[in-house]
């Protein structure tokens, strides 16, 4: 299209469904093109990616097959498949495999089979997890597999290590499902309630010509999303589980806009085909939980940060599972993040543990009510004293992430720390360390750790750890130096020089660092010459 004014509006679309929207497929366009680099700095991920959500998750999925192998006992001699959908960066399925397999063989119940797989639609995240470290000794052990999913899609989902297509033969216990910020980013269509009369929103999409290249937007924000109305007089999808939902919102809500995750209830009809209609669902994401909740709201807003997201309607979701057959957990209103447990096939009443489990760890002190508590101490870890720094840290599952913010001030409080405080932190510093999932662009938690170790003068295990950053921080100046300080301290003179002249090599500049190879070249060859003589 062409214009003479530089800031005419491109209308890129009118009055579409909102299923149907162009914004979907510059959604996956966005994902396939940024693959892991999405989750450096631009897709938010913290909230469902860190160690106590996946304790948190741990602990239900431990209860549910428990509860499962008491009531069928053969369930013992089959896998529990347990899959993540839209997995991304990988940092939470490393976390929750780590936790569930060390739970499994605190309960001896080593010997039951699981298979976490790792699942997204593009093939550059997949290629990520291939390579990863962290996740390196599951997929060796069978633990963890990978498989091609899009969850707009009806298409065969095959394990990529194992060359098991999922189908209701291979799944016979239960399949697991996790969706932590995924529903938020698939197809939703949208409508408002008015006067007891149900009405589709249409979308309409403009833009600002100069955000335009090869007639495709570049920048998704810069995109107006404008609503045009038309009433629903009939049965809208032609699904009774859905249009009951739909039936019931326009006799209860009074005056609202409410979107319908259309995307997620085709992925979810897919996969309890696939799964004999035994389905167990986590799910955290920002949305709605009651029905109360979605009246009253004005038309959906658009979250862009790279990527874009909308609210969840958990409300729906939790619906549909009971209009067949199911059950649902919804968690109590909290602000911020929901998360929501469904099952299909079964009732939550049939399984006294994991009943119990839900309730601790999903109403109760829930990922929520971590975040915030969190949220709120990282605005203050500045005026902190250590012992309430270990104290949360300990709360957050010795998270790297958190640490990495908190190092300057943890260094700088341990010379006028108690000693219990100190050895605290220090005999926790390896679960620290077993928590590290590199990603590009991040800082690597060994160095750090070897920065404590190093400023309460444990020299050995702060060498060891300068030692194991080394592949993730590569050539470092400041690597080499505190390698070699350490290596003086215990009296490896010769490995210090060796350390101190890498270190010069990488900064000639560093007068400190000459002074240090002066002064050790000094010292070897006045110990030499003691030796001689």
């Amino acid at each position: 299209m062409k214009s003479e004014s530089t800031d005419r509006k491109i209308v890129l679309e009118q009055h579409k469904r909102f299923s149907q929207s162009a914004l979907w497929r510059m959604q996956r366009e966005y994902f396939d093109k940024e693959g892991i680099n999405a989750w450096v700095n631009q897709v938010p991920f913290y909230i469902t990616s860190n160690p106590f959500i996946a304790n948190s998750y741990a602990q239900v999925v431990l209860a549910f097959i428990r509860d499962w192998i008491a009531r069928n006992p053969d369930a013992r001699n089959h896998p529990f498949y347990i899959m993540e959908l839209g997995t991304g960066s990988g940092r939470f399925s490393y976390y929750f495999v780590k936790t569930l397999t060390t739970l499994l063989q605190k309960m001896a119940m080593g010997d039951v089979k699981i298979c976490y797989v790792m699942s997204d639609f593009t093939k550059h995240n997949m290629q990520y997890w291939e390579e990863h470290p962290a996740l390196k000794s599951y997929v060796e052990r069978g633990v963890i597999d990978f498989a091609m999913y899009d969850m707009e899609a009806e298409r065969p989902i095959t394990l990529v290590k194992q060359n098991v297509r999922l189908s209701p033969e291979v799944l016979v216990n239960p399949l697991t499902l996790f969706a932590n910020y995924i529903f938020d980013t698939i197809s939703h269509d949208s409508f408002a309630v008015h006067d007891g009369k149900l009405y589709e929103l249409l979308l309409s999409l403009s833009t600002d010509e100069k955000n335009m290249v090869n007639n495709r937007p570049v920048d998704m924000e810069r995109i107006s999303v404008d609503y045009g109305v038309h009433e629903v007089k009939s049965a809208y999808y032609g699904d009774p589980h859905l249009d009951s939902i739909l039936d019931e919102y326009k006799k209860s809500l009074t005056e609202t806009s409410f979107l319908f995750p259309i995307g997620s209830f085709h992925a979810i009809k897919f996969l309890k085909k696939l799964a004999n209609n035994k389905l167990f669902i986590i799910s955290t994401d920002k949305g709605y939980g009651s029905l109360e909740s979605l009246d009253h709201l004005g038309h959906p807003s658009i979250s862009f940060h790279g990527s874009f997201s909308m609210m969840v309607n958990f409300d729906a979701i939790g619906r549909y599972f009971k209009n067949s057959g199911g059950d649902s957990f919804l968690q109590t209103a909290r602000k911020g993040i929901k998360t929501s447990v469904f099952a299909s096939g079964f009732n939550f009443g049939e399984l006294p543990e994991t009943a119990v489990a839900i309730e601790e760890w999903v109403e109760g002190f829930s990922p929520s009510d971590y975040f915030t508590l969190h949220r709120r101490m990282s605005d203050s870890f500045h005026e902190c004293a250590l012992d309430t720094i270990a104290a949360h840290m300990e709360l957050a599952g010795w998270d790297p992430h958190i640490y990495l913010k908190l190092t300057n001030r943890v260094t700088s409080l341990v010379a006028e720390a108690d000693r219990d405080t100190i050895d605290f932190i220090a005999h926790n510093m390896s679960k620290m360390a077993e928590n590290y999932y590199h990603m590009p662009k991040t800082e690597c938690i060994l160095f750090e750790i070897g920065v404590f170790f190093h400023a309460i003068k444990r020299y050995d295990e702060a060498e060891k750890y300068y030692q194991l950053a080394h592949p993730y921080v590569g050539e470092q100046y400041g690597l080499f130096y505190n390698l070699a300080l350490c290596q003086h301290h215990l009296n490896q003179n010769d490995l210090a020089l060796e350390n101190f002249k890498h270190a010069f090599a990488l900064d000639g500049s560093s007068k400190e660092t000459e002074e240090w190879i002066t002064y050790l070249e000094n010292a070897i060859a006045g110990k030499q010459q003691e030796t001689k003589s």
